[in-house]
């Protein structure tokens, strides 16, 4: 059986972390709008929740 194994180098995990990084801008840029409205009813909610103070 033919095994080859590598080292994980410095630049394998830039690479890796900027292409993870490019796709959330990715799909952030794609979907702001949704990702603007669900960020608002979230804070709105919380809002709603701290109106009547601490119980």
């Amino acid at each position: 059986m033919l095994t080859i194994m590598k080292k994980i180098s410095r630049r394998d995990i830039k690479f890796f972390l900027l292409g993870l990084f490019t796709m959330f801008a990715i799909e952030v840029a794609t979907d702001w709008e949704v990702h603007v409205n669900a960020f608002n009813q979230g804070f709105k909610s919380v809002a709603n929740e701290n109106i009547g103070g601490s119980k």
